[in-house]
């Protein structure tokens, strides 16, 4: 795999990492529920939005410092993941 290709499973393992938080209340709820996540979405989307950008930058430091030992999109996607939720359990 070039190295573009894999700082793009890196990304989209950050992505992912990104967005689960984010679609998680719009699971199923009671309507009263319903109601406050639609005016508090921005609120709650902003923190994980800010992280997202500075996990892309630690993405591309994690394809620079991991080199050659990623060599499959599931690896990269992976490392992705893992790096980001851990960043945001640490920041959050």
């Amino acid at each position: 795999m070039t190295g573009f290709l894999i700082y793009l499973a890196v990304a989209l393992g950050v992505a992912v990492s990104i967005v689960l938080p984010l679609i998680r209340p719009l699971l199923p709820k009671p309507p009263a529920a319903k109601a406050a996540i639609a005016t508090d979405m921005w609120a709650f989307a902003k923190p994980y939005l800010i992280t997202g950008i500075f996990s892309l930058v630690v993405a591309l430091i994690l394809v620079a410092f991991l080199g050659e030992t990623i060599d499959t999109w599931q690896k990269a996607f992976l490392a992705g993941y893992t790096a980001d939720a851990t960043l945001q359990k640490i920041t959050t």
